[in-house]
């Protein structure tokens, strides 16, 4: 804006200026033309005054002439005649000067004594007059001229010019004189031609109007041009008021030879310089509509300069918001001028690349070399350019990597359309570029997110299936360990039926844990969250491990966690620990070294793990390594997995390190696994520290609690649980009431509600549900000692039903001593 101003401001400076220098050069052309009209009007009035100065001078010359002649005549012998004859002589010597009007001759006392022609007037005394006594007292010498005066002769206004006359001894003796009326010298001037504002002045040398064209008979005489007086000699010009219009007059005198007479011509100054007016008329009106083009053009200018100025704001305007956009947009562009490969990048797009913007224009090899283009990139790059230039594709669109000064790559999707000419050649290419480096890592976070959710769709749904194995399955065991159970009591020791049902039993516990693996898979067990201290679950781990290892194979043991304690259940973290040191085991075959470690770690940052992420804060850290061969990438990525295994068909289900994973996760921690120096796998596992808790001693085995004929109504709609429950019921000291449906269950209860002591009923019926059957129970008996069985129980149902006033939660498949110890506290209050 200010540059703008400024121009404005030295655009109207030049047009005043310019205006100035028209002013300047009209008054500059006035003067010159007003000094060469003055100096004409000067010279043709000093032309005209001089002609006619010399005609007068020649007119007096030859009256003087015609004095001097006339006063020797009668000077001389012969001149003394009578008067009459003194008349004849003067009008004879008068007839050859045609402007003398009365030639006379005056006697020494001032009387006429004859005149050259008679005037009707009689001789006149005229020793009064000027002329007289002038030459009477030798005033002057030769010629002098009155006044114009009315003569006694003619008794009209005349000059009187006279000569002195001597007597024989040089005494006065009278005067010769000559008459020339004014009105002769006015008709000798009235045949010119000075124009209406040009007069022509006859005067006496002090300034004595004598006459004057266009005549002024009134003035003559009586009016006197005292700055004439001034000529003493040569020209003069001058400037006067004149005192007859009193107008301003240009007037150019000269004097009337010897004569003491001056003639001078006059003209208006204002019609002297009327061309000049005109000129300057003219003048001015060029000046001002030279003035008004110039003040036009400078607005017309000054408008153009605010259309261009609005223009450039605009462009500005539309510039910054582009590149507001641009940077909003986050955008860098460049321009490939093909003909002669120099190449126009913006700052923008230098600082996406990671270089520095080139002080001079540079060349694309040059620019390429400056860029650092991920090897697996460059071959890309190189296609997608050649393959538009050559118009086989309509645009360019690719992602490359280049690498920053910070070393990290960079992504860039960069979009570029050709401009070609009428045959198809490029001439241009323009082309943006964005980083998309977030968005990429976006990408990838949202395609591992993906993974990791059809990771845990496809986990929930096998969670889901193996539920539904596991309750199916644990119907099955349920017989098979309670018959089996009640079978191992009544064999006696040492006997063969004894040994079988021994390994029954045992075969029955390996599939029990099978199942309860299961179960903590799909996340449906229930696991009672309290504080355990980690150092004691690990003692009976390693209490339980060692001794069952070959001495080719050595453990290594750190634990150092003191009384720190993890918020969960012992049985899962004895099912954590276990699996990892047996795989460990497993991992390093007959001869090796297991080293496990436990200590505490306190982490001032978060951390992210091959499986979970930490938050900050005092963690347990659970690390078991092997001397094995290591783990490979492919077994890495999917030894989480449920169902895989890398172990032989009959040898593992797939599922220990899945259920690790599905515990670790629950508590909140984390698992992380990495190969070990020289060689071999170190699996560790983060948990967060709940608290502090001593070490629990392991409690020995305590008799089972007996029933009193307590009637229980059982309710379950497999025949062989029901019997076992019976059997099992019966052999406690109860007296069992089986039913296979809730409905027929509920038909006993409402026909005999006090009979029961308390109820026992599966959650999955058909019909009525268990809850809903404990529900009904419930209602038409407040207090009713009530337990539910199910073998796949989420921890949310066993709220509920807890809430709604069922006492305990019975996990299929049956123990003796957990049904004897449940019932018992049950009924505890009753007994």
């Amino acid at each position: 804006m200010l540059r703008g101003d400024a121009l404005r401001l030295r655009t109207i400076a030049a047009g005043g200026v310019l205006i100035l220098v028209f002013i300047a050069s009209a008054a500059y052309d006035g003067w010159r033309l007003h000094q060469q009209i003055t100096l004409a009007n000067e010279r043709e009035l000093g032309n005209l005054a001089k002609a006619l100065s010399q005609e007068a001078a020649r007119s007096l010359e030859a009256v003087d002439v015609l004095l001097r002649d006339t006063a020797v005549w009668y000077e001389g012998p012969r001149a003394r005649h009578e008067p009459d004859a003194i008349a004849a002589a003067l009008a004879n010597r008068a007839v050859g000067v045609g402007q003398v009007s009365v030639l006379s001759i005056v006697d020494a006392s001032g009387r006429q004594v004859a005149r050259s022609r008679a005037t009707g007037e009689p001789l006149a005394d005229v020793s009064d007059r000027p002329y007289f006594i002038r030459q009477r007292e030798r005033a002057v010498s030769g010629l002098f001229i009155n006044e114009p005066i009315v003569t006694r002769t003619e008794r009209i206004p005349a000059l009187v010019l006279s000569r002195r006359l001597s007597g024989p001894s040089g005494e006065f003796d009278g005067v010769v004189t000559a008459i020339v009326t004014l009105h002769q010298i006015q008709a000798a001037y009235s045949a010119l031609e000075l124009g209406d504002a040009s007069s022509l002045v006859l005067t006496l040398q002090d300034g004595t109007l004598v006459a004057r064209q266009p005549p002024a008979p009134a003035l003559e005489g009586s009016l006197k041009f005292p700055e004439l007086a001034a000529l003493k000699g040569g020209q003069l010009v001058d400037r006067s008021q004149s005192p007859i219009d009193g107008r301003t007059k240009l007037v150019v005198a000269v004097g009337v030879g010897s004569q003491p007479l001056i003639l001078a011509v006059t003209r208006d100054e204002d019609e002297a310089l009327r061309p000049w007016y005109d000129e300057m008329h003219s003048a001015v009106i060029r000046t001002v509509v030279l003035t008004l083009l110039v003040l036009l053009t400078i607005a017309g200018l000054l408008r153009q300069m605010r259309r261009l100025e609005r223009g450039d704001a605009a462009l500005r305007a539309s510039e910054e918001r582009y590149a507001m956009v641009m940077e909003a947009a986050n955008e860098g562009h460049v321009e490939w001028n093909l003909k002669d490969s120099t190449v126009y990048p913006s700052e923008r797009w230098c600082t996406l690349h990671g270089i520095e913007l080139p002080a001079r224009l540079a060349s694309a090899n040059e620019l390429m070399r400056r860029l650092t283009l991920h090897p697996d990139d460059v071959a890309e790059v190189r296609t997608s350019v050649e393959d538009h230039l050559a118009g086989r594709t309509p645009s360019i669109e690719m992602e490359y990597r280049v690498r920053t000064p910070g070393g990290e790559w960079r992504w860039i999707h960069a979009r570029g359309r050709r401009l070609a000419d009428a045959d198809g050649v490029p001439l241009r290419v323009f082309s943006s570029a964005i980083d998309v480096s977030e968005r990429r890592r976006a990408a990838e976070e949202r395609a591992q997110l993906e993974a990791r959710l059809q990771q845990t769709q496809k986990l929930e749904a096998l969670g889901t299936l193996a539920g539904g194995i596991a309750h199916d399955f644990n119907n099955i065991l349920g017989a098979i360990l309670g018959f089996g159970e009640m079978a191992q009591h009544r064999a006696d020791e040492g006997t063969p039926i004894r040994r079988y049902i021994d390994r029954v039993m045992q075969s029955g516990a390996r599939a029990r844990l099978l199942v309860r693996r299961i179960l903590d898979f799909s996340r449906n067990s229930v696991a009672e969250r309290v504080p355990v201290n980690l150092q004691g679950v690990m003692d009976e781990v390693l209490a339980m491990l060692l001794p069952s290892l070959p001495s080719t194979v050595s453990v290594e043991v750190h634990l150092d966690a003191g009384t720190a304690a993890v918020i969960g259940d012992a049985t899962q973290l004895y099912q954590v620990a276990m699996n990892l040191c047996t795989n460990a085991v497993q991992a390093i075959g007959d001869t090796g070294t297991v080293e496990v470690t436990l200590d505490r770690v306190e982490l001032i940052e978060g951390r992210p793990l091959r499986h979970g992420h930490l938050q900050p804060g005092p963690h347990l850290r659970l690390a078991i390594g092997d001397s094995g061969p290591g783990i490979t990438p492919e077994v890495l990525a999917r030894m989480f997995d449920p169902f895989f295994t890398t172990k032989k068909v009959g040898e593992g289900t797939g599922l220990g390190l899945s259920v690790v994973h599905g515990i670790v996760s629950d508590l909140g921690g984390g698992i992380d696994v990495r190969g070990r120096e020289p060689h071999g796998t170190v699996v560790t596992v983060w948990l967060p520290v709940g608290g502090e808790v001593a070490a629990l001693a392991l409690a020995g085995p305590a008799d089972w609690p007996l029933g009193n004929g307590q009637s229980v109504m059982i309710v379950d709609d497999e025949r062989p649980l029901l019997e076992l429950a019976e059997e099992l019921l019966a052999s406690l000291g109860y007296e069992p009431v089986g039913y296979d449906s809730s409905e027929a269950a509920l038909a006993a209860f409402e026909a005999e509600p006090g009979r029961f002591d308390a109820v026992i009923t599966d959650l999955a019926l058909p019909g009525m549900q268990g809850d809903e059957f404990a529900d009904r129970l419930l209602q038409r008996r407040p207090g009713l000692p009530v337990l539910l069985m199910s073998g796949n129980l989420g921890p949310a149902v066993e709220e509920r039903v807890l809430a709604r006033g069922v006492r305990a939660v019975l996990h299929k498949p049956l123990g003796l001593q957990e049904l004897a110890a449940t019932l018992a506290t049950i009924l505890a209050p009753s007994r």
